[in-house]
């Protein structure tokens, strides 16, 4: 299925609409919108075969549109007893602001600024709680609707706080990329759609090294495992005219546009450029604690406690046995330090993924 860039999305009951003029926005309900765009603020209503639409003010600045052998390592282990561990490394350790230029780049400056915007809705909802509580005895007086009539308007008050802050702190992207981005870009998504077909796939958020593999099931580094998830759809705090792949790490998303990757850590957004991005995967034999997947090639077994030869050591009690699975490991660093470790059930989950991003990353083209 091709990627299809929309002319118009929606965000809870707004609606951003994308031209060649420019971008507008709307809201309403069914037969109502109220909007601006290009030419300015309009009011539009219709029902039946009737329809209406008027003028309300000149025209707006438009919003900028963006163009443009297999090896077998060392088995893991995701726990082992803290004594074991003599050094561990953690990955996604550094942020985003040494990750990324972000005051280079007009956009991701502009959206730096919008996300560190403060949210005026919870001090709205405090202070109506405190004011509903204060009247709480003064109102006995009052006729009985009037207490009901203040505690609604007040609640629409905060939820329109509510809304009015989340617009403020989004921002608008509307691609029109050329042909050769296009097909770039739908390969990405083709390949993030297989390595999220993985019925397992976890972010490693710190590698340990064990002192002594007997009590790691053989295994002479242990991971720290996180959920991740890998999803086509729109980033935080983002709205395109395009539904983009989206990972999730430990600490960080990356959302793969057409014409960059841009990286989010809490309130922080920074920019990599796909030429700057190393992508690397390779199979990795995983000692699993838990269940197997069922997309996953067990290729052996082991034991909780092993002895030198690598069979059960007798001296342990309920020592029992352990699958060992072949799955596929996923790491997307940068020069600047970006360390995101991602492993998912799949053997060669993430060989499409992998081969994609080199394709981009290499063509002269763009």
């Amino acid at each position: 299925m091709g990627v299809s860039f929309a002319k118009s999305v929606r965000f809870g009951a707004v609606r951003f609409n994308f031209s060649g003029s420019g971008i507008g926005m709307s809201v309403g309900i069914p037969g109502l919108r109220i909007g601006t765009g290009p030419r300015g603020a309009y009011i539009a209503g219709g029902a039946g075969g009737f329809r209406y639409r008027k003028s309300l003010s000149g025209g707006i600045t438009p919003a900028v549109s963006l163009t443009q052998p297999a090896r077998m390592p060392n088995p893991y282990l995701d726990a082992a007893p803290q004594p074991n561990v003599v050094a561990t490394v953690a990955h996604e350790a550094k942020s985003l602001l040494e990750l990324t230029d972000s005051t280079s780049d007009a956009l991701i400056q502009s959206m730096n600024e919008q996300r560190q915007k403060v949210s005026v809705w919870p001090f709205a909802a405090i202070a109506l709680v405190f004011l509903l509580g204060m009247l709480k005895d003064t109102s006995k007086s009052w006729p009985e609707f009037v207490m009901p009539v203040l505690m609604i308007l007040g609640i629409a008050f905060v939820v329109w706080l509510y809304w009015r802050d989340k617009m403020r702190k989004l921002t608008v992207l509307f691609f029109e990329p050329d042909t050769a981005t296009s097909a770039h870009f739908e390969a990405i998504t083709a390949g993030v759609e297989s390595a999220a077909s993985s019925r397992r796939l976890q972010a490693v958020a710190a590698t340990s090294t064990y002192a002594d593999k007997k009590y790691s099931a053989g295994a002479s580094s242990g991971l720290k495992l996180t959920n991740a998830s890998c999803v086509l759809g729109q980033a935080p705090g983002v709205v395109a005219n395009v539904a983009v792949p989206v990972l999730q790490a430990t600490k960080t998303t990356l959302a793969f546009y057409p014409d960059r990757i841009l990286a989010f850590q809490g309130k922080t957004v920074g920019a990599i450029d796909y030429a700057d991005l190393d992508v690397r995967n390779s199979p990795v034999t995983f000692v699993e604690s838990g269940s197997v997947p069922s997309d996953a090639t067990v290729t052996g077994k082991t034991w909780q406690y092993v002895n030198k030869k690598g069979g059960p050591d007798r001296r342990f009690k309920n020592n029992r046995e352990m699958p060992l699975c072949r799955y596929n490991e996923l790491r997307l660093t940068t020069a600047r330090g970006l360390d995101i470790y991602l492993m998912c059930s799949r053997d060669g989950g993430f060989d499409e993924f992998v081969r994609v991003l080199r394709e981009r990353k290499t063509d002269p083209s763009l």
